[in-house]
C-alpha cells in the first residue's frame, strides 16, 4: 500500500513523501546487516526527487 501512495500522482504530495518515509524507514534505516556481522553504523544519505507526470516537470 506504501507504494501505491508513492506512486500516486493524485495524491497528495505529503502524503507521498509521508509514504516514501516510511519506506525508507523500514529498508535502509532498520535494515539488519546480511552477513550477520555487527559494523560500525555510518550515516546514509538518500536524495530522491518527485516528478509530477501530468505537467511534465521535476
Amino acid at each position: 500500500m506504501l507504494y501505491e501512495i508513492a506512486g500516486d500522482a493524485d495524491a497528495p504530495a505529503n502524503s507521498r513523501l509521508s509514504a516514501i518515509k516510511e519506506i525508507l524507514d523500514r529498508t535502509v534505516g532498520k535494515g539488519a546487516m546480511l552477513d550477520g556481522a555487527e559494523h560500525e553504523t555510518a550515516p546514509v544519505e538518500i536524495v530522491f526527487r518527485i516528478v509530477d507526470a501530468r505537467s511534465n516537470t521535476k
